[in-house]
Formats: C-alpha cells, structure tokens, sequence
C-alpha cells in the first residue's frame, strides 16, 4: 500500500509516529526505514528494501521525508528523474510493505501524485479556512484553549497553524489553561500585519489601512522591508485577478498559483474594484524603479513612505 501524508506537519507526525510504535509492536523495529533525504540514496537501496520482504518475510514500513512533488525545487531534472522512478517501481513494489510520503506540500499536477490518488490513498492535512484551522486547534488543544483565544489568535496569526501553537505550546509549559488574558502579550508578525493592511486596502478602507501601515512602520524602522513585503503579497491578488479576467476556475487558479493553504483568497469577496487595484499595483511597482534611478528625494525613509502612502491614493 502506498500513501502520501500532505499538510502541516503536526498532524503528519502524530500519524507517522502512531504507525511506528504499532510496526514496532507488531513487527520489529528494524521493520521500519524513514529516509529522510531520498536523493542521498541510491537507486538500489530502494529496490532492495521495496521490493523485498521485511526481516523473517514480514512487512516493512517505508518512510520518505520531504521528497519533492513539484519541479519548482532546486534541481528539477533530478526531481523529474527520481518521480518517473518510483512510476516505475509502484507496480513492483512488494504488497506487504507500506510506503509513505510524507512531505508539507504537493503538486496536484504532477503525475505521481495523480498516481498514488488514482490508486492508493492520500491523507491531507492541509487548512483552508479559518473554520478547518479552528476545529484542528480544538482538536489539539481540547478543553485546555478557550475558543475566545482561539478566535483571537487567528485574527493575530492568520491561517498560520503552526505559528499559533508555537505560542500556545510555549504558554502551556508553565500554565494548564489558556484564557484571553494569557495572550494580551502576543503581536502580530511582519506577515499578519501586511495581511491586515491588504485586507483594509480590499475592503476600500484606505485611511485605516494608511494609519495601520503609518503604526507598523513606527514599529519595524525599516521602511524597504515594509514595502517589499507589502507589494509581494499584493502579487498574490495580482494575479488572482487576472486569472479570473481570464475565466480561470478556483481550482485552476490555486493550482496556478500553488496557492496551499491561502485558497480561500480566491473566492473571497472585495469591495475595491479590480480597475482601482491594478492602478495602485501599478503605482507600487513604480516605486521600485524610482529607487534605482534617484528618482526620490528627501530622507530614504520618509520618502518610501511617502511614496507608498501616495500609491495607496487612488
């Protein structure tokens, strides 16, 4: 049997780790082999061990870490050249073993991943929506996380799993429950406040997201980073946009743009008019070249704010 566990990582370890200690149980831990790079083997290792029965002709459990299901990863040909590979083996592989991939994301376009869905089984772990992470966080937290902290942690960290229960697990070590009081302490980072910023900017409240970007500067002194940060995600509704000029579907657009777990900003709907965005992209990027040719004057850092908050005016 052949699976691919995709998604965030908690979830995929608790899954991975339970099947150990049962294989070990059952079987014997030399049973089990997790790879966690497959490129530093050799194509003979893995025909020796999926191939072949396990120790006293039991199964064994086969684990592949991270091995890459787009050709968007260094070394591509490689990449390409290792997934006809194991299209090759699959037939071949022995029925008493299990083989799991288990990597954070994959290309649905690509033809191993079509592979194992057609005939074997995926377990996604992946989150959508706000509704998906928070039923997994209750899930994890149980009674020990009110849904008061819940809800004010995504509006802090966004879509963000593991960067909530990096701060919850931390709190945890020396506190039983979380309540709201808790977190009074936690801030949104550099990506959950340009979220916010855009979020404004969508629903056509220029002054508030002009006031909460002034706030942020204050913050970071640093206004180049702010402003490369701030235009590579409005990228992401760039395109989204053009794609849906184009009568491209949801599914087309998130494959596209491998968009993960930042799909629900396709069918999201925004007030600004998608004319009025293109000409404030436009403007942002215009930014850029006046950068590199001198074209700003006054100090650095007060004129890239200038000029971002002027772009913003539309």
């Amino acid at each position: 049997m052949i699976y691919l566990f995709v998604g965030e990582k908690y979830f995929r370890k608790k899954l991975i780790d339970t099947w150990k200690k049962s294989f070990a149980e059952k079987f014997s831990e030399n049973n089990i082999i997790h790879v966690q790079n497959p490129f530093q083997h050799d194509i003979w290792f893995f025909e020796q061990n999926l191939l072949s029965n396990g120790l006293f002709s039991t199964k064994n459990l086969f684990i592949i870490d991270d091995f890459p299901f787009s050709s968007d990863d260094e070394n591509p040909q490689n990449i390409l050249k290792m997934q006809e590979y194991f299209l090759d083996i699959f037939p071949r592989v022995n029925t008493e073993n299990i083989v799991v991939f288990n990597n954070l994301k994959a290309d649905k376009r690509s033809k191993l991943y079509k592979k194992i869905k057609e005939l074997w089984e995926i377990k996604d772990f992946i989150i959508e929506t706000e509704e998906d992470l928070r039923q997994k966080l209750q899930q994890v937290y149980q009674n020990k996380v009110s849904s008061q902290v819940i809800d004010k942690m995504i509006t802090l960290k966004g879509l963000q799993f593991s960067n909530i229960t990096w701060e919850l697990d931390k709190i945890l070590i020396v506190k039983e429950n979380i309540d709201i009081s808790d977190i009074q302490n936690i801030s949104q980072d550099l990506e959950e406040n340009i979220f916010e910023i855009i979020n404004l900017l969508l629903s056509s409240e220029t002054k508030k997201s002009i006031l909460k970007l002034r706030e942020l500067a204050s913050q970071i002194d640093n206004s180049y980073l702010l402003y490369n940060s701030l235009l590579s995600n409005l990228r992401v509704y760039f395109y989204i946009f053009q794609l849906q000029k184009l009568w491209k579907t949801n599914s087309e657009i998130k494959e596209l743009l491998d968009l993960w777990n930042r799909e629900f900003l396709i069918g999201k709907t925004y007030k600004i008019k998608k004319e009025t965005f293109f000409k404030m992209y436009e403007k942002l990027m215009w930014i850029d070249a006046k950068m590199k040719t001198g074209k700003m004057f006054g100090s650095e850092s007060d004129d890239m704010m200038y000029e971002i908050e002027r772009s913003l005016i539309i």
